[in-house]
């Protein structure tokens, strides 16, 4: 899984998907990536089926949620602050975002392993630190990542997935193409040959 988190825009998701994204973030919580409902279904419509949509709230926005799937066709909730929710809500799959010391806790399918520093921070972490908590947990890394450093994180952690946002982006809450498709291209690399490590073992 390669996530590009907080696209604003039908053109930038577009050349999301054309490097080589999996999935798209599409941010509901207050933030300088945050999209209206309407913004969110016009960038959904021209995403081909198989890009995974995910919306990201915090707990205090999740009294919209309801509304905003009317809206938007979502296929799961990344869901910050917010550890103690069901594994579904809603009829979508909730992705937790969590510190990484607490991962091992949860029993949800995914788990959104973020900086210690809050997320959206931007600032790099130990991410070898994820490997050691969250061992056969299937975990998307995030947090600091950049085009330059996704290959090594990727290989200390072996996640299952990898999630960016101001990695990418020329200035805040502003994607940046170019960004995007290295770190695609980066990610990319180190996914598949983590993979082909896994099968050789």
């Amino acid at each position: 899984m390669i996530k590009i988190c907080g696209i604003r825009d039908a053109i930038t998701a577009s050349a999301a998907v054309a490097a080589g994204a999996t999935a798209l973030g599409l941010v509901f919580a207050d933030s300088p990536r945050r999209v209206t409902a309407r913004q969110a279904a016009e960038i959904v419509a021209q995403l081909p089926d198989d890009i995974e949509r995910i919306g990201v709230f915090r707990r205090a926005d999740l009294d919209a949620v309801p509304a905003i799937l009317e809206a938007v066709d979502l296929d799961a909730l990344q869901v910050h602050r917010a550890e103690d929710l069901p594994s579904v809500l809603h009829g979508r799959e909730v992705i937790p975002g969590v510190r990484v010391e607490f991962v091992s806790e949860l029993r949800h399918c995914r788990v959104l392993v973020d900086s210690p520093f809050g997320e959206g921070s931007g600032v790099p972490w130990n991410f070898e630190d994820a490997r050691r908590y969250a061992s056969g947990k299937r975990i998307i890394l995030a947090g600091g990542l950049t085009p330059e450093n996704v290959g090594e994180a990727i290989g200390h952690t072996r996640p299952y997935g990898v999630d960016v946002s101001s990695g990418v982006e020329s200035t805040r809450g502003v994607k940046d193409i170019g960004l995007i498709k290295a770190f695609i291209q980066a990610a990319r690399e180190a996914l598949d040959k983590v993979n082909r490590i896994g099968a050789a073992k």
